[in-house]
Parts: structure tokens; sequence; C-alpha cells
């Protein structure tokens, strides 16, 4: 009877394992082909919308499951053929492998680069399946497919244990994880007196001071294995509060889909920029997302897949939205390295619940929009977006200087007054002539939008980037900074959309003053 019961309960632990491990795969696929496109023929098999809270979830009660096993053991190998028990023993291994590299990874963890080791153990764990489903078909045909979850043949009132033990033991990791999902970010005090000048360069002495956290972010285009650590300071008066971040980039990007004379008509310069998802000619880029809560997934405003939000359009791309879908505003600063950094500005965003669909909108952004704005900044030096061919809205009054592919730092923006209305008969441009795509209407922002200064300096290979905002705007759109906002980071290389990104967020605590 004892053993009996024990059969019981590691065949009921099977049956949970089975179905923990599936949703994980499926979640978890889906999750990376954010950031690794070669997956991208799998995506009609996969679920969509907010996923990483189920990926986590799932991977909680399989660490429990992991760890309640090895008390039911009832030697279940020892009927098994050899390949059996061989097989048996490699899931084992790549589904303890698989979970370890999962914490690792939402730890932030750079051992082995546990972003990459994770999918390789969960690609393991596929392939365990197919080896382990396979022989079990061949040999026993469909009945096999009763062994998979045999609730038929378990009596429940005997598997009391495995569900208590899984329960009990999942909620403890889950309180756990919860009490450790963010790291502080202790905001220093300082002076209102204090001289600071938003310039990207730490030379005033409480940078050297400040406490400094940081958090290996990952799944980004072009930079190397997809990852970059950041470095985040932080200090505050009683209006104000600035902020210093770091991340190591190999190159310099300041172009922005550059225009260019081609077989006597201007195309945009781009790789990507058709389906959104540009990642050669594009600016390099920084965004910080702040919200009063701390969960999963950027808070929730992650939605996953080519139409995650019911009853609103495909995403050319892919890869899914953000939005939130609970009514709370979330803050988002994006400093972009070509657009606004002259500006000395970020520009100052925000995710609210997906819009309604405008009749010919060719890109619809869910709930990503931009504060309000009273005076302007920037467009695009285009009339109308095609393809293969645009015509530029306005040309630089100084010809000369844009002839023969000759784009260069001071040039990467068209100013509004050193340029003049697109006419045919003034297009003398030659064959391979570049200019910008992004056309000033004037230096910068004026009004809500304007709210975050910012500036960035690029050398030897890192980012360094100042950025300040008062601790209350009085814009709805605004999160207040007060302790125990969080706040997620993220950068860009040359990418429109493919940043890095990390679970755990920073969560700001502000010294007594």
């Amino acid at each position: 009877m004892q053993l009996n019961s024990k059969r019981y309960n590691f065949m009921f632990l099977h049956i949970i394992c089975v179905v923990a491990v599936l949703i994980n795969l499926l979640s978890g696929s889906r999750i990376r082909l954010v950031s690794d496109p070669t997956l991208m023929w799998l995506s009609p098999l996969l679920p969509q919308g907010q996923l990483h809270q189920l990926h986590l979830l799932a991977g909680i009660a399989l660490t429990a499951v992991i760890l309640i096993a090895p008390f039911l053991n009832t030697n279940i190998n020892r009927k098994k053929s050899p390949y059996h028990r061989w097989i048996n023993r490699l899931g084992y291994v790549v589904i303890i492998g698989a979970v370890i590299s999962g914490w690792l990874s939402y730890f932030s963890s750079p051992l082995l680069t546990a972003f990459d080791l994770h999918y390789f153990f969960s690609c393991a764990v596929f392939l365990y399946i197919l080896l382990h489903g396979i022989v079990h078909l061949l040999q026993q045909g469909k009945s096999s497919l009763k062994k998979i979850l045999p609730l038929n043949t378990i009596p429940i009132s005997r598997c009391i244990f495995p569900i208590i033990a899984v329960v009990c033991l999942s909620s403890f990791i889950y309180l756990l994880q919860q009490k450790n999902k963010t790291t502080s970010l202790e905001v220093m005090p300082i002076s209102y007196d204090q001289l600071i000048e938003i310039d990207g360069l730490p030379n005033e002495p409480f940078w050297q001071r400040a406490k400094m956290v940081s958090v290996l972010t990952t799944g980004g285009a072009n930079f190397a294995n997809g990852q970059t650590q950041i470095t985040v300071q932080a200090v505050a008066n009683k209006e104000e509060v600035y902020f210093l971040f770091t991340w190591q980039d190999s190159t310099q990007s300041l172009q922005h889909l550059p225009l260019e004379k081609r077989n006597n008509q201007w195309q945009i310069k781009q790789q990507g920029f058709y389906q959104f998802d540009e990642q050669r000619y594009y600016e390099d880029k920084f965004a910080v997302m702040l919200s009063t809560h701390c969960e999963s997934g950027a808070d929730g405003t992650a939605h996953l897949g080519p139409q995650p939000i019911k009853d609103k359009p495909s995403n050319f791309h892919g890869k899914g939205y953000h939005a939130s879908l609970d009514g709370r505003t979330r803050d988002l600063w994006h400093w972009k390295a070509v657009r606004t950094n002259d500006m000395f500005l970020a520009d100052d965003n925000h995710f609210t619940s997906p819009k309604n669909v405008r009749t010919g909108e060719r890109r619809y952004t869910a709930g990503y929009n931009a504060d309000a704005k009273e005076g302007a900044g920037y467009v695009t030096n285009w009339q109308w977006y095609s393809a293969h061919t645009i015509t530029p809205k306005r040309l630089p009054i100084n010809a000369d200087t844009f002839q023969q592919d000759k784009i260069v730092s001071n040039l990467k923006i068209l100013p509004w007054f050193e340029s003049t209305p697109y006419k045919l008969s003034n297009d003398n441009y030659a064959e391979g002539s570049v200019i910008p795509s992004v056309l000033y209407r004037s230096n910068r922002f004026e009004g809500d939008r304007a709210d975050v200064r910012a500036r960035g300096q690029w050398q030897a290979g890192k980012w360094t980037l100042e950025l300040s905002r008062k601790r209350d705007t009085g814009s709805t759109y605004d999160i207040f900074l007060q302790n125990n906002v969080c706040l997620w980071v993220s950068a860009f290389d040359h990418s429109q959309i493919a940043h890095t990104r990390h679970e755990r967020p920073f969560k700001l605590v502000f010294s007594s003053w």
C-alpha cells in the first residue's frame, strides 16, 4: 500500500511537471521570439499576450516539483530498458538545467551568459520530449499517450501529498521571489543650491559618492552577445531628481534612416523599417520606464505576438506591443542620440490603454504615446512613406555639404531654417547624395513632452547619459518620483525596437533629508 501510494504520488507529480514544462516551453519560446527572429516560423503555434508572469509562475511550480521529486523516489527506472533509463536521466539534467539557468537569467546573472544558457537548456528539453515520446509511440502506439497525463488511472484521493507539497512550496518560492523582485536604487540627497550641468559628463563631485547599481540587460540587437551592462546612479534635491546611466556600446550610431539619391529618385536607406524593426540605419537610444508597481513583463505592459491584444491590429514585425490594460499609466523617458540629444532632452512618453485605430494609419502603436507638446520638435523629412521611393519635404539650402554620401555628426539633422521646400526644379543632387531624414522645426520640444532634460556623451565604447526631471511635474502622464517607484532600463544599439531588457526593476529609495 505504501509503495503504491508513493508511485501514485510520483505519477501525479509527473503530471504537474509535464504541464509546467509545456507552459514554460510555449511561453518561453514566445518571449525568446522578441530577440531571436530565427524562431519566427514557430509564431503561429505559440500563445500571445501577457506571458512573462505566466512563464514565471510555471517556472516556480517546476522548481517546486524538482525539489519534491527526490522524496518520492520509487525506483521507477528499474524496469526500463537501458535506452529509457538514459533518456530519463537526460531529462532530469536538462530540466534542472533549464530551471537553474532561468533563475540566473531572472536575476540578471552574467554567469555563462545565463540568457543564452537558458535558451540552450530549453531546446534540450524539447529534444528530450521528442526522444522520449517518439520511442514510446513506436513501442506502445496510441496507448502511450495515456501515460503522459494518466489522470484516469490515478486515484486523486491518494495524491494529497504532492498537491499540498507543490502548492505550499510554490507559495513559499513565490513569496521569496516577491521579496527579492526588485533591486534598491538609493537616491542620495544633495543641497538645492548644488550646481548641476546636464551635459553627459559626470564631473560633479556627488557622482563620485552616489551609490552605483548595475544590471545585465539582454536580448538587444547589435550588442555583443545581445547584451550590455547598465549602471545607474541617482541623486535628488527636494525639487528634482538626477540620474546617471552608463552602458557599453562599441559604436556611436548617429544615422537615422538617411535619404539617398538612387536612380534619380530619393529612397530611405533601410533594411527593416518597412516592418518597423530597423536594425542598421538607426540611431542609438536609451529608455527608462517608471511605474508605481513592479511586476514582471515591464509591469504587465509587454504584450507579445503578432496580434496580442484582442480586436486591435496586428503588428508588422510579429513581436508585440506595449500597452496598459489595467487603467494605470506608466511613464517612459526615451532618449535618442540623433533626434533629442542636441535638444538636451529625452522624449517624455507614456504607456496607457490601447488607442483607437485610425483609418489610414499604417503603424499602430497600441498604448505607446508621446506626452502633449505646445511647440514643435522634429518630423520625418518625407511626404508619403513608400518602401521604394519618397519625396522629401525639404532640401538643404547648401546642397554641396550633402553631396556624395557625406553624412557626418553635425549633419545628422536638417534645421528648418537651413532648408527650403522641395521642388523638382531644385532637385539637382548628384547620384549617391545623402540628406537627413530628421527635420527640425525647432531645436526643442515645449510643454509636457519636454519635462525630461538629458544629454548623452559617447567615448571609448561607452555611452554616459545624464538625465533629470522634477519630482512632480503636475502632468497626469508622469509618475511622481518618490519611494517605491520602480524603473526599468533598456539600451538600443542602432535599432528601432530591438532593445535590451531585464526582469527585476530598480526601486527608488530616497534617503532621509
